[in-house]
């Protein structure tokens, strides 16, 4: 028999994930894939594993470190979707083909790049309030994007499924990057109008991340919900993303070491562990 799982969602929403009991699946020395991009890959967290921005202190890492696994870490920064389904990055193999059938856990985060949320972050730091740096932005094309996603995001979850049938897979959603009230601050170094867009863009790849998940019967780790007041305006020892600034560890607009331990808790949390 599977369990219910509840998490809370986008809003405050109730999502109900079922899968067969992770407890008794994962077993101590099984096989675990990490997939993603640069937020699950950890780039600017000490220590880094050569290309791809791969932390060993990343949160797959930790996961794999307090369950005994064996992890294979594929996740890359810059990665899309396509890297992993279909598309070679830099040379490296597909994500995907890190997956085996006897793979017993599955993390995933990934979308990001696919909307363009952290390139246009990127593009806009640092310019002129007057400048309203995201209005010169391709929005119509954005906005499909987005419509996209979802697809994109049940197809990865279905190849995974698909190579390693028996597999837990827990989707891990990007943390909150902007406060709740989108309100900016000097670490964001964004105007109000860019702040706003942003912030709404990231409230739709969350979304997608919680209807995909719950679709396809996935586990869901919130790191976005979690997140709230532990952003670039609060006190550092707080920050689970940084902004513009850098302030301790990771790079701008990405997740911390502190954010990284966080998702790891996240993960553990959703496998009953």
């Amino acid at each position: 028999m599977g369990k219910t799982i509840r998490f809370i969602g986008l809003c405050g929403a109730l999502v109900v994930a079922t899968a067969a009991s992770a407890q008794t699946q994962i077993a101590t020395g099984a096989k675990y894939t990490a997939l993603g991009s640069s937020f699950a890959a950890g780039p600017g967290v000490a220590e880094q594993l050569g290309s791809c921005g791969r932390s060993d202190r990343n949160y797959s890492h930790l996961v794999a470190s307090t369950l005994g696994l064996v992890l294979t870490d594929a996740s890359c920064s810059g990665a899309t979707t396509d890297h992993i389904l279909h598309t070679s990055q830099n040379g490296e193999p597909l994500q995907i083909d890190a997956v085996s059938a006897d793979t017993a856990l599955v993390t995933v985060t990934i979308g990001g790049n696919d909307i363009t949320y952290t390139s246009s972050t990127f593009g806009c730091a640092g310019k002129p309030a007057a400048d309203r740096c995201t209005a010169n932005l391709d929005q119509a094309a954005i906005d499909s994007l987005v419509a996209q996603l979802p697809a994109k995001l049940g197809a990865t979850l279905d190849a995974i499924k698909a190579k390693a049938p028996e597999a837990t897979i827990v989707v891990v959603t990007y943390p909150r990057v902007f406060p709740v009230d989108a309100t900016s601050c000097d670490e964001l170094q964004l105007s109000a109008d860019d702040t706003n867009y942003l912030a709404a863009l990231g409230a739709k790849l969350e979304q997608a991340f919680v209807d995909v998940a719950a679709a396809k019967h996935a586990l869901i780790a919130d790191a976005y919900v979690g997140a709230a007041g532990h952003g670039p305006c609060d006190a550092v020892p707080q920050r689970w993303v940084n902004g513009n600034l850098v302030a301790d560890s990771g790079i701008r607009y990405h997740p911390t070491a502190q954010g990284h331990s966080e998702m790891a808790r996240l993960i553990l949390a959703a496998l009953g562990k």
